[in-house]
């Protein structure tokens, strides 16, 4: 039997890299936030998204602060994600996260420009 084909709800195509991340719990209605930062690595990101392992379990709905750094030195990214899938692993030790990035370049979508002022020609400049 073949599938119907589903409508793609991603804006942009996601990258298996594998990058440092900081994470910690900022909101949620069903526990504390979260003072101490955790460690993990990405398993694919994209302009708007992230998906990664974690050790501890959170809810869709949770907002966490998310640091992601290149080599140790480079800042990637810097910001909150809203998580919107959380899956158990079989062995359930941990958990695969996915977060809607929540910063200024998350929300750009393909084909909007940043808004940078032409330059004006003079007529000093122009050829006759």
């Amino acid at each position: 039997m073949v599938k119907p084909m589903i409508k793609e709800r991603r804006s942009y195509s996601r990258t298996k890299r594998i990058l440092s991340i900081e994470y910690r719990l900022y909101k949620s209605r069903r526990q504390p936030t979260d003072q101490e930062w955790h460690l993990s690595t990405t398993e694919d990101i994209s302009p708007e998204s992230l998906s990664f392992y974690s050790d501890y379990e959170y809810h869709p709905g949770d907002i966490l602060d998310v640091r992601v750094v290149m080599s140790g030195l480079l800042e990637v990214f810097k910001g909150q994600g809203e998580v919107t899938r959380v899956e158990q692993k079989r062995l359930g030790a941990c958990f695969f996260i996915a977060l809607r990035l929540a910063g200024q370049d998350a929300r750009r979508r393909p084909g909007e420009r940043s808004k940078r002022v032409a330059k004006k020609s003079y007529p000093s400049t122009k050829r006759i």
